[in-house]
């Protein structure tokens, strides 16, 4: 599948992805659309902490939203290379704004498997959302403003991540769960609105060649990780990420609140920890926006960044106080954030246009399929809190040592250029 004509139109000049209309309406909607998505966990925890066992229900039913994004994400980013960006994410919202309607109308007190359905179906949303969101963004900056729009994208999650549940848990709380998921619903529309708006403002409009013979999706998704597999350098990340999720980013969300309650931290320390976290990624992903592109070897910079993980980990293991443990995951969040953009920015201009909704998905993938399998591990396996800071020091050091690993590699270190983004 290849890239035909393309369309470009003048457009402002300079690194300020801000200066482009397209842009800053796609940014607008999210930042209304992102109310909507912390109000659902919150609502949902609401309706299921009045139900018997309470704890396999809440289980079910946000497993079913994992599920509904895991399954989906890799055909989505197959979509996403196949059909308009821009109806893609209106049809995302949509999907979504759909669930919520559905689940208003039935009622909350519908039986589980009837909010595991719906849940299900807001994950099928997401996961048309992301691979279409990072690779619709090179289609409403320059070049230059790339590492801009990153950075200012990863604030505005950060944002929702730090302020959101908080302000979920208000409008449930003053004015109740229907209220709220009302709320969310209409917050879809706005941001639907506010794609299709920015969707007049495109840089470029690209026109798919496909040839006379339709391509299977396995056969698509199979030629996008080609793709990962030539750049080399996103392969070896991913592989990098996959084993820092299964064996120190789930373990670490796991026995967080089990070593905060054993340290007198209880829920306070726990929310605390999350709080610094995400405070931490509004720090880096702006400095990583802003020096980016002065950086001789990006990669190693991006790589000690995330290795920065491995200092939320041994404040655990070695029984800080919590002002420590706070510290570290401020510096943990930085460093995740910094790296995260950094190596979008790459994506975005090194895979062709054609094949960057597969390559987005891959690495979403490769970023979030382990997360169950490191949660449920490190549950089965942690009984005690000294256990639990033993697991602790295993993450950290693991993350130091796969880490260093990766940089081994000169493609990682100067996220080489063995592809260039375009036709």
């Amino acid at each position: 599948m290849g890239v035909g004509e393309r369309m470009t139109t003048r457009s402002p000049n300079g690194k300020r992805a801000f200066a482009f209309p397209g842009f800053r309406w796609l940014w607008s909607g999210q930042l209304v659309g992102l109310l909507g998505d912390q109000l659902f966990p919150i609502a949902m925890v609401a309706v299921l902490s009045h139900r018997d066992e309470t704890p396999m229900s809440l289980g079910v039913v946000f497993g079913a939203r994992f599920l509904g994004l895991s399954l989906l994400i890799v055909a989505a980013g197959v979509v996403a290379d196949r059909l308009s960006r821009v109806q893609l994410l209106m049809v995302s919202d949509a999907i979504r704004a759909a669930a919520i309607l559905g689940l208003l109308a039935m009622g909350l007190d519908a039986p589980l498997w009837v909010l595991a359905v719906m849940t299900f179906i807001m994950g099928a949303g997401e996961a048309i959302f992301e691979p279409a969101y990072d690779s619709f963004i090179p289609e409403l900056v320059a070049d230059p403003a790339l590492a801009s729009a990153n950075a200012s994208s990863n604030v505005l999650r950060g944002t929702g991540q730090f302020a959101g549940p908080a302000l979920g848990a208000v409008v449930v709380t003053e004015f109740g769960v229907n209220a709220a998921l009302t709320i969310d619903a209409a917050t879809f529309v706005v941001s639907t609105l506010a794609v299709l708006i920015a969707g007049r403002h495109r840089l470029e409009v690209l026109a798919e060649s496909r040839g006379d013979k339709p391509v299977s999706m396995v056969r698509e998704a199979l030629d996008g990780l080609r793709v990962v597999i030539d750049l080399k350098w996103p392969g070896v990340l991913e592989l990098m990420a996959l084993v820092h999720v299964l064996l120190a980013v789930g373990p670490w969300m796991v026995l967080l609140p089990f070593v905060a309650a054993e340290g007198g931290g209880n829920l306070y320390g726990y929310g605390a920890t999350l709080s610094a976290f995400a405070v931490g990624g509004l720090a880096g992903a702006p400095l990583a926006g802003a020096i980016v592109d002065r950086l001789r070897r990006p990669g190693t910079w991006a790589v000690v960044a995330i290795g920065l993980f491995s200092l939320a980990c041994f404040a655990l293991a070695g029984g800080m106080p919590w002002y420590f443990v706070l510290g570290m995951s401020f510096v943990a969040g930085a460093g995740t954030q910094f790296f995260d953009v950094v190596t979008r920015t790459a994506i975005q201009r090194q895979v062709p246009r054609s094949h960057l909704g597969r390559v987005f998905a891959i690495d979403f993938f490769a970023s979030f399929a382990a997360m169950p399998a490191g949660q449920l591990l490190a549950g089965f396996v942690v009984s005690s809190p000294e256990q639990a800071r033993f697991a602790m020091a295993i993450s950290g050091f693991v993350v130091v040592v796969t880490s260093s690993l990766v940089l081994l590699s000169p493609a990682v270190r100067c996220l080489s250029r063995d592809l260039t983004a375009g036709s």
